[in-house]
Parts: structure tokens; C-alpha cells; sequence
């Protein structure tokens, strides 16, 4: 280690100081070993560049947990503290204006932190600007609380507390390496307590860290890359430090410390007490030497409050959660190395945990999981960060609304649900059921099962009902993964199948009729089902009432809705009578009854033809005389139409004995001559021994018989 002249203003304040560690360091400059990292870090904090020079270690370009804040852009619209701010003051002015030429112009910090395999935290910072000049002088403010927006003008308050961090940044033009001082705000006590300022609050004295070999920096002697924000550096334009947090006594063992602000500023001149003019604004940062225990609650389907118990002397050891709610353990509940445990202990009826996630970060922290419970080992800086969700399903309601509540049978119903209290994204299926009792146990039909969709449930299929009775529908949902399973009421769906109510129509073989004919009756059902069976009674009756003088036409049974028809009904009276058909019914039709008045039989008289023709019994005289005492026969033939020569035998034929002259006539009572026509006489006297034989011409004798 080699010395170096501090600036005369730096020389006023230098007094030995005792840190945490009870190590006494005097503010001498160190000249850090540009070869070799602070002991226990990778990070290479003392080569003035931003890039890994040697493989293993870390530089700006692979930071741990690095955190950067950029200036305004240089020129009027910068920004700066004005009004004589100086670092001693927590008021502050915040102006806008182009940065002097003689004072460092900021462009931008880096901060980077870790706990390293030794246990120990180590801090590391960058500044940046845009002018070259001989010297610089920065400070880096690290704060525990946030602080308030700088990017504004105006009046503004710092929030600064006790224990606060001032690390100074002293580089002389030819110095060859910077003087890294620390200082923390103090708050109460002597005022002898102060590095410069005559009252508190102040920063308190400051310790060299170089000296102590607790830190180490460098500032670019010549151009370098700068890999994150882009371009290039000039010499001069940048430095860095590394400091040795724990060893330095600002993370005293057993107690934690957290800083959550930083930003970085730069005085007009070496002098302390000097004006504070640029800075770069404050960036959120985590720097810590205590581990940080997160549980997040998630809950599925519901809100309840949660239980907790841990071990390893968190507190509160016990706490509640609810959806969205956060318990953290931090430095302020002096989360420390060691092993701790949280379990979810109490959980509401219906709940279950359905999963536990955890990260954890930081050098030598870890987890385990064993069913609720989460086993942390946590190392300083180390993070875990752990979500218990929580399910309960939904219990929803499922409701229906049948398409009819009364059909005749043979009609079709069908049924529509409606889930209630299940999630938007509701899935599984409703099976669809008709039973036949009113308990739901005895099955009818299967309704179809359908997909539910978002909650939406489709309509069942339609059953058709082909016989009567009552009969009650239920939807029954499946439930899913976030939804219990659902079943409607079973009375809630009373379906009643009536009967059918057909019609009767007869039709009669004949309308009319004359006594002594037949007719028969045909009927005919309408409306019936395809199956209809039962019996039609034909009957006639005399009057148009249908009450009297009944006579049944016979009774015959329907198949399959087919009417045979009646008996044949012989009338042998004339008059007016009337058919009718009655359907007795049967499981599934009413009964029906023809209208009387529709089926009239006029039974009519008969009405005889007469007709004339000759119905004659012929008879025929023939006279004898001039004959001497005769004798003998006369014979008499009638010849009908056909033979007009009397050639024939003849129709009729009548022999008469003669006794003397006289007439002599035919007795005929039997022979009668229809046939239409001439009919011929023809008379033979047979002689005697005294008279001759004598025939009369054919036909001299005749008579015609016609109609006309």
C-alpha cells in the first residue's frame, strides 16, 4: 500500500475513529492491490473498467443485483442542488441549469450488492460523467427510506434516519487512486458527534475505508467501453469502489440492516463542507445483510382468513391471511441468518391448500417444501418469496324448465337448465333423466348428457312420450375443478301425458235403401295413436237421437288404430234409421262416439212393376151338319205362333166323340196360350160309314195374342 498527499481540505478533518469491529483506522489513502479483488469478492472493483478481466469474477457488465440511475440530459434543463445545499443540510434546493465547466456533470451510478459464500455483504459503486476534469469529488447517499421526487424543482426534505450512509468518492487530478470515506447520520447525542456541522442531525465522522483495506476503487486512466448504457468513456470519466460492508462494521453481526434508497451527488470542491451541485436521483435499491420471508395468500372460488405458525423466532410467530394478503419478514423483524419454518395451520371448512410455490434468492438461502409447511435456511440478502393458494369449490345450484307441462301422448318435451353459484368458467356435463315416479329411482328415459360451457348448460334431447301418466325430469351436474357436483329437484319437473282425445267418423255401404236390403257401417279414428286399440260398438237406431229401437251392428276390435267394419244389417221394414259408432278408448285414447245424425238410412218401399199379357185358355167350337146320321170323332189342334202350316203335333189337342149333326166344343180348362202370336185351329172330322172325313184349312181359325 502506497500514501498519497490528501487535499489540504480533506487533512482538517482527518481524526482516528473506532468502527463496530473495534479495528481503529486512521484517514489515510490507500493505494489499492490494482491486481487483487477485496478479499471474498469476485467482483472487480479496482481496474477502472467496466468488463470481467479474468474469468470467474464479476465487473458492472454482470453485477450482482445492480440497480442504475441516469441524469437529465446535460445543458439548461439538468437539474442540481442550488441555494449553497450543502451535505450536512436534509433541505435542500433543487434547480435546473447547465452543470459549470470546473464541476463534475453526472450522467449516471451503478449499484450492485451481494452476500458472498463467506457470509459477508459487499457493496459496490460506479459513477459516470461527461466532462473530463483533474479531480472528483462524488458522494454516494444511501438511505433506508425512500426519498422524495428530485427531478422536480422546489424546496424538498430528504428522508434521512439514523444510520444513513455517506460514502465519499475523493479523487485528486495526479493522485493515481481515490480516498473512500464513510460517514452515517447521526441524530443524537454530541454535536462533537459531527464530521463538520456545529449541531444535529449531521453526518458523523467520517472513516477512511481505503486505509483499512475495507474498500478498494479506481478511476479509468484512459478510454474504456461502457457496456451497459452504450458508447464509450474517456478517461477520467468514470469511477468505481468496493467496499467490504460487514468488516466495516456497517452490518454488525446478529442485527439486520437494510438500505432501500441511493443516489449520487457531486461537491464543487474537495472540501466537505462545499456546495453540492449535481446529482443523479435516487434509485429504489435493496442492501441488506438480512434475508426478507414473503408468504402471499391466493385464494380460488372464495375468501376466507387463513392461519399461520412459524418457528425459528419470527414475529409475530403467528399471523392470519386472506386473499391478496401479503406477510413479510424483513430487517425490521430481524429476519437473520439461520433456519426458520412457516406452516399454514388453520385452514376454513372446505378449504384445501392446492398448491405451494416458493423461489428463493441470495447466495446460501434455500427452501424446502413438506405439505404446508415451508423449511427456509436464509443467508444475509437472501429472499424467499412463497404463495400458499388455497381452493374451496363452489357449491352452485342447478335449476330446469321443461318445454311443456302437459302434453297429450305422442308429444315431445324436452328440458332446459340453468347452473347458479358456479364459476364463470364452469365446465363438466348435466346428464339429463325422465323417471316415472316422483322419488327420481325409476328410470324412463335418458334425456341425452350435454357439455357445459362457461356455465351454460345446453338443452336435454327430446323424448317423446307414447304413453300416459306422470312423469318428473331431473338435470344432474357433474361438477369440474372448481365446482361441486349439482342435482336438481326432482318434484320440481312435473310432466303430466294425457290421453289422446280422437274422433269417430262412419261411413255407410248405402244411404238408401228399399225394404228387405242390406247395409253395413265403416268407421274411421282420427287423432288416435299409431297404436290404438279397444273395441267399436256399431248400433242402429230408429230415431235420429239414437235412444230407440236399437240393434246392434256388432262389436269389433281396432289393431293398431283400424276399425273393421260392421255387420251386414238386413231392414225389412221401410223407415228412417240411424248408425252409430262408439270408440271405447283404451290406455292411451279416450273414448269417441260418431254423431248420431250423420249417418241417415232412408229404408224405402218397394215399388212393384206390373206388366199385361194374354193369359188365355183357349177353347173351340166345330159344327156338323148335312151329314146322315154321323158318327165318329171330331179332333181339335191349336197351333202356337211358331207353326204357322199346322205341320206340327200342335200346342193342344182335344178329341170329342159325334153323335149326329150339331156343334161340338172343346172342354180346355187347363192349357193356357201365352205366347205372343197367332195361334191357328185346325178341326178333322174322322168320318163314318156314311160320311166322309173333313178338315178345316189351317188357321181359317185363329187369334192372335200381343201386348200393345
Amino acid at each position: 500500500m502506497t500514501s498519497r498527499t490528501e487535499p489540504r481540505t480533506l487533512r482538517r478533518f482527518r481524526r482516528p475513529l473506532i468502527l463496530a469491529s473495534g479495528v481503529a483506522l486512521l484517514a489515510a489513502a490507500l493505494v489499492p492491490n490494482a491486481n487483487a479483488n477485496l478479499a471474498g469478492s469476485s467482483f472487480e472493483g479496482n481496474d477502472g473498467n467496466m468488463i470481467v478481466n479474468t474469468g470467474g469474477n464479476t465487473d458492472w457488465v454482470n453485477a450482482p443485483n445492480r440497480v442504475r440511475g441516469d441524469d437529465l440530459t446535460s445543458g439548461s434543463t439538468d437539474n442540481a442542488f442550488g441555494q449553497g445545499s450543502k451535505e450536512d443540510d436534509p433541505n435542500v434546493s433543487v434547480v435546473t441549469g447547465s452543470i459549470p465547466p470546473q464541476k463534475s456533470d453526472l450522467t449516471r451510478f451503478y449499484v450492485a450488492s451481494e452476500t458472498a459464500a463467506n457470509g459477508k455483504v459487499y457493496l459496490y459503486l460506479a459513477w459516470e460523467r461527461s466532462n473530463v476534469l483533474g479531480s472528483a469529488n462524488m458522494d454516494f447517499e444511501i438511505n433506508k427510506l425512500a426519498q422524495p421526487n428530485l427531478t422536480t424543482t422546489g424546496q424538498k426534505t430528504l428522508n434521512r434516519s439514523a444510520g444513513d450512509l455517506l460514502i465519499t468518492f475523493d479523487f485528486t487530478n495526479g493522485g493515481g487512486n481515490p480516498v473512500l470515506g464513510l460517514l452515517k447520520w447521526t441524530t443524537t447525542g454530541s454535536a462533537s458527534q459531527c464530521f463538520s456541522a456545529n449541531s444535529l442531525p449531521c453526518w458523523g465522522q467520517r472513516v477512511d475505508l481505503s486505509a483499512a483495506g475495507f474498500a478498494e476503487g479506481a478511476v479509468n486512466a484512459g478510454t474504456i467501453t461502457e457496456p451497459i448504457a452504450g458508447g464509450t468513456l474517456a478517461g477520467l470519466e468514470f469511477g468505481e469502489a468496493a467496499i467490504n460492508m460487514t468488516d466495516a462494521g456497517i452490518f454488525p453481526a446478529g442485527q439486520c440492516t437494510a438500505f432501500g434508497s441511493a443516489f449520487l451527488k457531486s461537491r464543487s470542491s474537495a472540501s466537505f463542507p462545499a456546495e453540492v451541485k449535481d446529482f443523479v436521483a435516487p434509485q429504489p435499491v435493496n442492501i441488506a445483510n438480512c434475508g426478507k420471508i414473503i408468504i402471499r395468500k391466493v385464494t380460488e372460488n372464495g375468501d376466507a382468513s387463513f392461519g399461520y405458525t412459524t418457528t425459528g423466532g419470527l414475529s409475530p410467530s403467528t399471523f392470519n391471511l386472506s386473499n391478496g394478503g401479503v406477510q413479510t419478514y424483513s430487517s425490521a423483524t430481524q429476519v437473520q441468518a439461520g433456519n426458520y419454518s412457516v406452516t399454514e395451520s388453520t385452514l376454513p371448512t372446505g378449504w384445501t391448500l392446492k398448491n405451494l410455490a416458493c423461489t428463493a434468492t441470495g447466495t446460501g438461502t434455500s427452501y424446502s417444501l413438506s405439505g404446508a409447511t415451508t423449511n427456509i435456511t436464509m443467508a444475509p440478502e437472501g429472499v424467499v418469496d412463497c404463495t400458499y393458494t388455497n381452493h374451496i369449490n363452489r357449491q352452485p345450484a342447478i335449476t330446469t324448465t321443461l318445454s311443456a307441462d302437459t302434453v297429450v301422448v305422442g308429444g315431445t318435451v324436452h328440458d332446459s337448465s340453468t347452473l347458479t353459484g358456479a364459476t364463470a368458467n364452469a365446465g363438466g356435463t348435466v346428464t339429463y333423466t325422465v323417471y316415472s315416479d316422483s322419488t327420481c329411482s325409476t328410470s324412463f328415459a335418458n334425456a341425452g348428457t350435454k357439455t357445459v360451457t362457461n356455465g351454460v348448460v345446453p338443452d336435454s334431447d327430446a323424448v317423446t312420450f307414447n304413453s300416459t301418466g306422470d312423469f318428473y325430469w331431473r338435470a344432474a351436474y357433474s361438477g369440474d375443478s372448481n365446482n361441486d357436483p349439482a342435482t336438481s329437484v326432482c318434484t320440481s319437473e312435473h310432466l303430466v301425458v294425457t290421453k289422446k282425445s280422437p274422433t269417430i267418423a262412419t261411413s255407410l255401404s248405402a244411404t238408401t235403401v228399399e225394404v228387405g236390403g242390406s247395409v253395413h257401417d265403416s268407421a274411421t279414428l282420427s287423432n288416435a295413436t299409431a297404436n290404438a286399440g279397444g273395441t267399436v260398438t256399431y248400433t242402429v237406431y230408429t230415431d235420429n237421437a239414437c235412444s230407440t229401437g236399437a240393434q246392434s251392428a256388432g262389436t269389433v276390435n281396432v289393431t293398431n288404430g283400424v276399425v273393421p267394419d260392421s255387420n251386414a244389417i238386413t231392414f225389412n221394414t221401410a223407415g228412417d234409421y240411424y248408425w252409430q259408432a262408439v270408440y271405447s278408448g283404451d290406455a292411451n285414447n279416450n273414448g269417441a262416439t260418431s254423431v248420431c245424425t250423420s249417418e241417415h238410412l232412408v229404408v224405402t218401399k218397394k215399388s212393384p212393376a206390373i206388366s199385361t199379357a194374354p193369359n188365355l185358355i183357349p177353347n173351340d167350337d166345330a159344327t156338323i151338319s148335312g151329314a146322315l146320321t154321323p158318327t165318329g170323332t171330331i179332333t181339335f189342334k191349336l197351333f202356337a205362333p211358331a207353326d204357322a202350316t199346322c205341320a206340327g203335333a200342335g200346342a193342344y189337342t182335344q178329341t170329342v166323340t159325334v153323335n149326329g149333326n150339331g156343334t161340338y166344343s172343346t172342354t180346355n180348362t187347363s192349357f193356357v196360350a201365352s205366347t205372343l202370336g197367332t195361334w191357328r185351329w185346325q178341326v178333322t172330322y174322322s168320318g163314318d160309314t156314311n160320311n166322309n172325313p173333313a178338315t178345316s184349312a189351317c188357321g181359317v181359325e185363329r187369334f192372335t195374342l200381343a201386348n200393345g
